[in-house]
């Protein structure tokens, strides 16, 4: 039996449908999140304090399929940076020598990665300040709780 061969569009299909809105709620269902709770039965009704705090719960889904659409939104940023790139160097490979002509091409993709990793890492950045600047306020709230 001969299986189907996928195209290379089909995996990157794939990828970006882990991060479609639909499966990033998936991820923070309230009975999942419910198992979750570290406290031993009798203790603590889990759903009932994530239904008391439904309001909030559903601002972190929403803020967190958000993300998701960020995320995908920065994965079709970097491969329109590859195509626009390379597309270039394609274009401009009416003369030369076959060498000169694989060299060109080789330098246009070696610089659009370049540029994908340059933008990848300043979106690392944004993430890690964005987290910096709460990171205090959860301290804190930790604090307060222990008492």
């Amino acid at each position: 039996m001969k299986m189907a061969k996928k195209e290379p569009t089909d995996n990157y299909a794939e990828f970006m449908r882990f991060f479609s809105p639909a499966n990033v709620s998936k991820m923070f269902d309230p009975q999942a999140m419910a198992a979750q709770f570290s406290v031993k039965p009798g203790q603590l009704d889990a759903q009932d304090t994530i239904q008391k705090a439904r309001d909030k719960f559903d601002a972190a889904a929403k803020a967190n399929e958000a993300v998701a659409v960020s995320y995908r939104d920065l994965m079709e940023k970097q491969m329109r940076i590859f195509r626009d790139v390379t597309s270039v160097a394609a274009d401009h490979q009416t003369s030369g020598s076959p060498e000169d002509i694989a060299a060109s091409y080789q330098q246009a993709v070696t610089r659009a990665l370049e540029i994908m990793a340059d933008l990848s890492e300043a979106a690392r950045d944004a993430n890690n300040q964005a987290y910096d600047a709460i990171k205090s306020e959860v301290d804190k709230t930790i604090e307060e709780l222990k008492g």
